[in-house]
């Protein structure tokens, strides 16, 4: 094992609140981290906003609220983050009875401002310079989508594209993956056909590998371990070794009825993760 001077060390956490439920994460181009957190026993869902580097609490219990009305948008808990562009983050709300998202509000969280809102639109696609967007309509009994394209800075439109056709569908093709545009790598359970990280985790002396979710970046090996005890409650654990050397572990979550999935991630070069639901921790991994 690594001596105590070769751990890897915890930059900051952030403690969303006594029953929170951290239920998003995003960052943006400006050096932020924009999270979601949802408290099921008041159906408030509420937005927070960190600075990645230092920790600093910029927003917290932000709650968005109507594009026209002096009310909570989406009845102050059906809300969520869409995507990132510059300093500025893109909430949606939707309706209790449908899926679909429902209107558009950019957001620049260190100035505690809503830049723009829309409620007419619906978000497709985050092509950066422009948002793909669509706006419901029905026709014969049947929904329509009528595509448009905007500007993300100022909400304005720019080009009308109607309904689903070819080149629609060409735009979407070309979209980058919005982990891939945010630069996070996030984890993936180990199956049989994964020899390269069957073979990590078995040279970190773990054998047991259906159980487990991993990153592997470089000599680190991240695995969340989820292990299942006598009473059926789930225990969840962190580990990051270096090449055969633990230098990092941490229990996410124990005694609870569903392991802690998709509970980690990485950006750049630091290590995100959930312990017990509402606490979020940064790690640094160089």
């Amino acid at each position: 094992m690594k001596s105590k001077e070769e751990q890897l060390s915890v930059c900051w956490h952030f403690n969303a609140g006594h029953g929170a439920l951290i239920w998003q994460l995003m960052f943006t181009e400006t050096g932020d981290l924009i999270g979601q957190k949802r408290f099921a026993a008041s159906r408030r869902s509420l937005f927070f906003c960190i600075d990645i580097v230092t920790g600093r609490v910029i927003r917290d219990d932000y709650l968005l609220m109507d594009h026209l009305h002096p009310v909570p948008a989406g009845e102050g808990w059906l809300v969520g983050l869409e995507t990132t562009l510059g300093n500025l983050v893109y909430c949606y709300a939707y309706n209790s009875q449908s899926p679909e998202h429902k209107g558009i509000w950019a957001i620049d969280f260190r100035l505690d401002k809503v830049v723009w809102s829309r409620h007419d639109i619906v978000f497709a696609a985050n092509l950066d310079h422009e948002f793909l967007v669509y706006q419901l309509s029905v026709f014969g009994g049947f929904p329509e989508r009528h595509f448009l394209l905007i500007n993300p800075f100022t909400g304005e439109n720019t080009q009308t594209l109607g309904l689903e056709s070819a080149s629609v569908n060409a735009i979407r093709q070309e979209v980058v993956p919005e982990e891939e545009r945010q630069q996070v790598i996030l984890p993936c359970f180990v199956t049989d056909e994964m020899a390269e990280e069957r073979m990590t985790l078995q040279r970190a002396s773990i054998s047991k590998t259906a159980r487990c979710e991993c990153i592997i970046r470089g000599p680190l090996t991240i695995v969340a371990l989820h292990e299942q005890g006598k009473s059926d409650l789930w225990h969840s654990y962190l580990n990051v070794w270096r090449m055969n050397s633990l230098v990092y572990e941490d229990s996410m979550a124990e005694g609870i009825e569903k392991p802690s999935l998709n509970n980690f991630l990485i950006r750049c070069d630091n290590l995100y993760y959930l312990k017990n639901k509402e606490e979020l921790v940064c790690v640094a991994l160089s």
